[in-house]
């Protein structure tokens, strides 16, 4: 790491780097490392966090699962917390074995499960980074999800912040429920 640069422009130029050739969804989609923007966008403009390995862990929350990054590599650029929140942040897949013979919305289901149960055991930090991008998540799904994909999207919101309390963060917490209610 260039020592004149700060870990939080670091951390965008591993994300970008990290991202690079991703797209997000949608009929005009945008490059992928925008939605990792926005949740860093929302977990200080919404949020109010300032603490800057928690706003470097935002950045760099989905390297991993897209396969361009390891714990190992992460903890050598950002150090043990940034490691610790991006692995919390990162979703455990079902095996082959799990999904065998499930149908595409057991499989669903499943993963929403894991998903709920994942988050249930995150720390205060990285619930707080979760808000931040399920707000962006949210967004997304009332722009490009219909009917019953949408319907199940948001019940599993509900789910989530059932799960975790307001007091984690009113300000990104009141804004899933604002979006929630705009369905």
């Amino acid at each position: 790491m260039n020592t004149k640069t700060s870990p939080l422009a670091h951390a965008l130029e591993f994300a970008q780097a990290a991202h690079n050739g991703q797209w997000q969804e949608g009929e005009y989609p945008l490059p992928y490392v925008t939605h990792p923007i926005e949740v860093l966008m929302n977990l200080r403009y919404v949020g109010g966090i300032t603490d800057q390995e928690m706003l470097c862990a935002a950045l760099l929350h989905d390297t991993v699962e897209a396969e361009s990054a390891t714990f190992d590599q992460i903890e050598r650029e950002f150090g043990p917390k940034v490691r610790s929140l991006v692995k919390e942040l990162t979703r455990n897949e079902p095996t082959a074995v799990e999904i065998a013979g499930l149908t595409k919305d057991q499989i669903w289901q499943l993963r929403a499960d894991m998903l709920v149960e994942e988050i249930s055991r995150m720390s205060p930090d990285a619930q707080q980074i979760k808000l931040a991008d399920r707000l962006a998540n949210v967004r997304a799904a009332l722009r490009q999800k219909r009917g019953r994909k949408l319907h199940r999207y948001l019940t599993q919101t509900r789910k989530i912040l059932e799960l975790v309390p307001p007091a984690r963060n009113k300000a990104l917490w009141n804004a899933i429920l604002s979006e929630l209610e705009r369905d």
